[in-house]
């Protein structure tokens, strides 16, 4: 019985050790076989990772590439053209919701690890960019598709107005002509005390007194019979004189130009102011261009850029765009019986409903539509200030002669500018008869000041024409009495800029400018071709022209060496907008 016991024990242990030996190797089987599917799919998932991860790097490459772009100094960020178009079914969008369901105006880049479309929309009203990017990466575990990441962000704009002065020629009145026997003429009295520039020959009528500051010849100076530099009274009266070449008398005989001139009615001093004598080398100033071409693209206001928000009837920039061509048939005035206003970018204006003394701190304003809710900044003819009340109402607490300004009384129905910066502006107010401006302004035609009266203006600005310009009327920065502060006049803080590129027309055969007889202009003029005065004219500023023809009795004003100038200026380097660091990144 023992021994039979035994033998069936021993074979169910055999048994059970099969059964067990079984269920382990199942247990094995289906823990390998899920080791090899999680295996599987981790490496599935991990491989989808990293294309998602080199989607989403291509993705940011394509908006590094916008951004690149938009920084380049030589791109205006406000030329809707400098970024490849966004567009919705093909059509150009301005809505950064809108779904895009095409990428056929889209800049496509290939880079290593798959591929980006990238684009931009500019919003001009809020001096914005929205940018769009979609990385396209392949897909391993589908190949016939890509896996794709869209970032989107928005750039604002700061517009550049003003810039430093590069070129000393705008500190003078500059007459560039060269290559004739008399590249400038004099045939009246000119007095005052600006610095004048004659880049070739001089020659003095009979009888023509010139007394500036300084006179500068590049090339000879021919002095009539009774016609003088300067005079002999003290060292006070004597002009400070250089010429490049040789000088003579009343038709006498020619000889070097250095030293003591007397004899020839040249009556000069050294630098020193205590010593006579013309001096000798001439300096030479570079004569400056105007790149009609390049601010006929990108002025703000202008032909490729009109006004986002306007009233009245602004100026009229172009008719044909993009053929630069003085298509603009009808002078435009830019001073005429109605207001109007032109802007492009953020901004707001309205005008006082009250006159204001230098003390007083509440202002009533015609309406607050635009202006912020919070402490802002605005500009009432040349002060600054410090809105810190009644936000939302006509009614605001201020606190005057803020950002280096100083308090002083307006008139009622003057302009108040939010001090910010605005693409570009022009706006006329035809009850106080001021000019308000910024930026470089282009149109493709003629204008004119033609009220007859005494305007003033505000800010910084160039004005290009392709045209003229002909003046019935006074133009000034600043105003004292009935005429020019001549004194007070701050180019740094204002200064109005007129670039002229055409001739006759309106104004005499060969003039691109002329001012009429007994008004004056404060402020630079530019002639491609001759600048010219009537009889009493007052002129405060740098003047450039191929001639500058004068008539009896121009006064010239001693203006302030100009260190800043509006961005447009002649001869300066072109600078244009440009980007802030980008925000609101989504996707």
């Amino acid at each position: 019985m023992r021994r039979r016991l035994r033998v069936l024990w021993v074979g169910n242990e055999r048994g059970l050790a099969l059964v067990m030996a079984i269920g382990m190797m199942t247990v094995l089987a289906i823990a390998g076989t899920t080791a090899v599917a999680y295996s599987t799919s981790g490496a599935k998932q991990a491989t989808q990772t990293r294309s998602r991860q080199s989607a989403f790097s291509l993705a940011e490459a394509g908006i590094n590439n916008s951004l690149s772009i938009l920084n380049l100094p030589t791109n205006n960020a406000l030329d809707p053209d400098t970024l490849p178009k966004c567009t919705t079914n093909d059509k150009k969008y301005s809505d950064p919701t809108a779904t895009r369901t095409s990428t056929s105006s889209w800049k496509h880049t290939t880079i290593e690890g798959g591929v980006v479309d990238w684009c931009g929309t500019l919003v001009r009203k809020d001096a914005l960019w929205y940018l769009t990017s979609i990385g396209n990466s392949s897909n391993p575990n589908r190949p016939t598709t890509n896996v794709t990441r869209t970032l989107e962000a928005t750039v604002t704009v700061t517009p550049t107005t003003t810039q430093p002065l590069n070129n000393p020629v705008w500190n003078y009145l500059y007459a560039g002509h060269t290559g004739s026997t008399c590249d400038q003429t004099l045939n009246n009295n000119i007095s005052g005390a600006s610095r004048m520039y004659v880049a070739g020959n001089l020659c003095l009528s009979p009888n023509v007194a010139l007394n500036q500051s300084t006179v500068i010849v590049g090339g000879t100076l021919d002095v009539s019979n009774n016609a003088s530099v300067g005079a002999s009274t003290s060292m006070s009266t004597r002009v400070e004189t250089y010429v490049g070449g040789n000088c003579r008398y009343s038709v006498g005989s020619w000889g070097a130009c250095g030293g003591n001139q007397d004899a020839r009615h040249i009556y000069s001093k050294l630098t020193d102011g205590v010593n006579v004598g013309v001096n000798q080398p001439a300096p030479v100033i570079a004569p400056p261009a105007a790149d009609y071409a390049t601010w006929y693209e990108n002025s703000i206001p202008g032909p490729s850029q009109t006004c986002t928000s306007s009233s009245g009837t602004p100026p009229t920039f172009d008719t044909n765009y993009p053929s630069r061509d003085n298509s603009v048939s009808s002078v435009v005035d830019l001073t005429p019986s109605s207001s109007y206003f032109c802007r492009v970018g953020p901004g707001a204006n309205t005008t006082l409903s009250g006159a204001m003394t230098a003390s007083q701190n509440t202002i009533t304003v015609g309406s607050a539509t635009g202006f912020p809710t919070t402490n802002f900044i605005i500009r009432i003819d040349d002060e600054y200030m410090l809105v810190t009340g009644g936000f939302g109402t006509t009614t605001w607490t201020v606190m005057r002669g803020t950002t280096g300004s100083s308090a002083t009384s307006h008139v009622s129905g003057q302009t108040v500018e939010w001090k910010t910066p605005a693409s570009g502006e022009i706006a006329w107010n035809s009850t106080t008869k001021t000019l308000t401006m910024s930026g470089t302004i282009y149109i493709d035609g003629s204008a004119k000041i033609s009220n007859g009266s005494l305007n003033s203006y505000n800010g910084q600005a160039a004005i290009y024409l392709s045209g003229t310009l002909h003046n019935t009327g006074s133009l000034c920065a600043s105003i004292s009495g009935s005429s020019c502060n001549f004194a007070g006049w701050n180019p740094d803080f204002d200064m109005l800029m007129i670039v002229a590129n055409g001739s006759g027309g309106q104004n005499a055969p060969g003039d691109s400018i002329e001012v009429d007889n007994n008004y004056s202009f404060q402020g630079g003029l530019y002639g491609t071709n001759a600048v010219e005065f009537g009889n009493n004219v007052n002129v405060d500023g740098p003047i450039v022209g191929s001639q500058i023809v004068l008539s009896n009795n121009l006064t010239t004003s001693a203006f302030p060496t100009i260190s800043i100038v509006p961005v447009g200026m002649p001869s300066n380097e072109e600078v244009y907008a440009q980007p802030n660091p980008p925000q609101g990144f989504t996707g």
